[in-house]
Formats: structure tokens, C-alpha cells, sequence
């Protein structure tokens, strides 16, 4: 009876190790890391994109984190006072005080002067030099179009100088917030790290839990020289967040001036959606920057740039324009997912986020054969795309 009972208790003691390893290999499972990566061209707003997941998944920046945004908001302002001194001195505005003439001069002399041999000793100049040049700037009503050019005129200039239309808001904003941030006291805000614009020359990782999964996201450099870089990344890919800017469409690359930014979008995205390390791989699309599409849209005319389009500027045709012409790269039938958006909508990423979850989750049922399964997460995601969309 003794030797019976015995080897019942092997027998439960190896259900029960057997029970135990199923739960360890299902932990395991679930919670998988799954990669995704973020990908489009320069100043498209992929960095910002990964500023969001970590203030919605990570509980934001500490106080060190934000501290050492303040150099990087430094150089942005001091990027556009350079290009706005050069632009002013080159049209010539003569309704602008002599004063100003005068600041502008100092300003270009102090900036284009040499601050060192590298990255440390620039950032040390562009933080001790702000009283230098605050002054220059309270000279000026940054509220006002400081050099009021026709739209045709301003377009050519600041294209001349390789601005965008969002480099040129963020720094206006950054203007207009200047006594705050030339404080000693400063420390950047979430609004003001979101704004912030840096680039991206490297593979840059950021790790979070979204819900039970785990998820690596990758933000790769946006310069045609970085996209080399990529290729360790394409093994076992979940989903890739690609960005588009709207407002690029009258933009040329800041690496090669003949092309424009929209078209060379395009030719990444098609370059990604039908490779063949993407072949089990959903794509997420973000359209963003709308706000500022929106803005320019009736000033500067789709068609001038895709002569095809005859929307005019009749906002919601001209996104569809937009669409029509991306997913007709979509050679490979890739299962695409489009969302329009404000890049710096804290809010409105927290309803998007909750796509990227259906996505992977898409995939996990695809991948063990629950068609119908993945067929009704497939309809849901398509009406939750219609539902974030409708913010035009």
C-alpha cells in the first residue's frame, strides 16, 4: 500500500512539474518581445512618435531626462534666429527697425563664429550664449510674420534654407516662450521635449510593456545614408510604424535638394512594404503633421507638386489623394493600417497605441491559423481606423 501511494506521489508530482513547465512556456510566450520599427524619411516625425510611447508607456521623463532636452531647445532657437538673420539680410525688409538690422548682424557673427572641434564645446556655447542673443530677440514682435514676404517669397526662402514648416512653428513656439526658457532655473516641460527637434543618426531602442506584451521599438536615422543600418533589425519584425508628413509636399530633402520630401516617402515606402524581410509583417501608416497640411494646403496648392491631383484644397479629398497614392505601392498586399494625425497629440496616441496592440495581436492569430478569428480583428481594426481618423 506504501509503494502504491509512493508512486501516486511521483505521478501528481510530475503532473504537477508538468503543469508548472506549461505555465513557464505559456509566460514565456505571452509575453514574447515583439519588435516593431519605426521607419519614414527625415522629419517626419518618428521621434517624436517614440517621445509619446514613452510618456504614455513609461510614465514620461525624470528630472535629469528633461534636463538634458534644455541644450537640445538651445540649438533649435538658435537654428532659427541664424536662418531668419540670413533670410532678412538677404530679401532685405525695410520696415524693419535698424535696431533689429543691427541685432541680426551680431547674431550672425556670434553663430557662424567657431565654438570648438566638437558636440560638447557647441552645446557649452549655445547654453552660456543665451542672454547674448535674448536680447536680439526681444527686439523683435515674435508674434508677428517677422518678415513679411508674399507666400510664393517665403516658400522659396525658407526652402532655400532647408526649413521645414514644422522646424520654423516649433522654434516660433520656442521664440515666444523665450524668457522661460532663457531662465537659469529652466527645465523643458513634456510640450517642450515633444517639440523638440533633434536627428536621429543612429538605431535608437526603447523597451515597454503595451498591456501583457513587451514590446522593442526601434527608431531608426530618417538620412538616406542611415537606412543601411537597418537590415539587423528586419529579423522576426511584428509591425512597422511608418510616417509620412503631410505637410512635406512642397519640402525637398535636406540631403539632396532635387528631390522633394513627399516623393522620396513614396519610394521609401515602397521600398519597405515589398521587401521581402516584410512579407509577414503588418504596416501601420501615420500621416502626420495634419495640422500643418492643413494650414498650408490653401496657400500652396497640392497640384503644383502632383499635377494629377485635381482636389483642390478641399482638405479631406487631399489626404485621400495622399492615401490612394501610398497603398498603391502596396504591391505586396501587405495588411496596411492608415491613421491620420498631430504628431503631438498626447491624447489622441493613446487611442492609436491600442491599434498597434490589435495589430500584434492580428498577427499572433494569423500565425496559428484562427482565420475567422483574425478575420473579425481585421474588421475591427478597420472601423477603429475610420474612428481615428475623423479629426479633419
Amino acid at each position: 500500500m506504501g509503494r502504491l501511494t509512493e508512486k501516486e506521489g511521483r505521478a501528481e508530482k510530475a503532473r504537477s512539474d508538468a503543469i508548472d513547465r506549461n505555465i513557464r512556456e505559456d509566460s514565456k510566450r505571452f509575453r514574447k518581445e515583439h519588435k516593431i520599427l519605426v521607419l519614414g524619411p527625415s522629419d517626419s516625425g518618428k521621434s517624436t512618435i517614440v517621445k509619446q510611447m514613452q510618456i504614455v508607456h513609461q510614465a514620461g521623463y525624470n528630472e535629469r531626462e528633461r534636463a538634458e532636452y534644455r541644450t537640445t531647445i538651445y540649438k533649435n532657437v538658435l537654428d532659427c534666429v541664424e536662418t531668419l538673420a540670413r533670410v532678412v539680410g538677404r530679401v532685405g525688409v525695410e520696415s524693419l527697425p535698424e535696431k533689429v538690422w543691427e541685432h541680426a548682424e551680431v547674431l550672425l557673427m556670434t553663430l557662424s563664429a567657431p565654438s570648438g572641434d566638437d558636440a560638447e564645446s557647441n552645446a557649452e556655447m549655445e547654453t552660456e550664449s543665451v542672454e547674448s542673443w535674448i536680447t536680439a530677440i526681444d527686439s523683435v514682435d515674435v508674434g508677428a510674420d517677422p518678415a513679411p514676404f508674399t507666400d510664393a517669397e517665403r516658400t522659396v526662402e525658407m526652402d532655400r534654407e532647408s526649413v521645414d514648416s514644422g522646424s520654423w512653428i516649433t522654434a516660433s513656439d520656442f521664440l515666444s516662450s523665450i524668457h522661460r526658457i532663457a531662465d537659469p532655473a529652466y527645465v523643458p516641460n513634456e510640450e517642450d521635449i515633444l517639440h523638440a527637434r533633434t536627428q536621429t543618426r543612429a538605431i535608437m531602442e526603447t523597451r515597454f510593456l503595451m498591456g501583457d506584451l513587451a514590446i522593442r521599438l526601434f527608431d531608426v536615422g530618417g538620412l538616406r545614408s542611415e537606412r543601411k543600418k537597418w537590415i539587423h533589425c528586419f529579423e522576426s519584425v511584428t509591425s512597422i510604424i511608418f510616417c509620412a508628413a503631410l505637410s512635406d509636399y512642397d519640402q525637398m530633402l535636406k540631403e539632396d535638394r532635387r528631390v522633394n520630401r513627399m516623393r522620396e516617402s513614396l519610394y521609401l515606402f515602397e521600398s519597405v512594404i515589398n521587401s521581402r524581410w516584410f512579407l509577414r509583417t503588418s504596416v501601420i501608416l501615420f500621416f502626420t503633421k495634419i495640422d500643418l497640411f492643413k494650414e498650408k494646403l490653401p496657400r500652396i496648392p497640392l497640384e503644383r507638386y502632383f499635377p494629377e491631383y485635381s482636389g483642390g484644397n478641399d482638405l479631406q479629398k487631399a489626404v485621400k489623394y495622399l492615401l490612394w497614392k501610398f497603398m498603391q505601392e502596396n504591391r505586396a498586399r501587405l495588411p496596411v493600417y492608415p491613421h491620420v494625425t498631430k504628431a503631438t497629440n498626447t491624447t489622441h496616441f493613446r487611442l492609436v497605441y491600442a491599434v498597434v496592440k490589435e495589430t500584434i495581436q492580428r498577427n499572433a492569430l494569423n500565425n496559428v491559423g484562427l482565420v475567422k478569428v483574425y478575420a473579425t480583428v481585421k474588421e475591427k481594426i478597420q472601423r477603429n481606423t475610420l474612428k481615428y481618423t475623423k479629426i479633419l
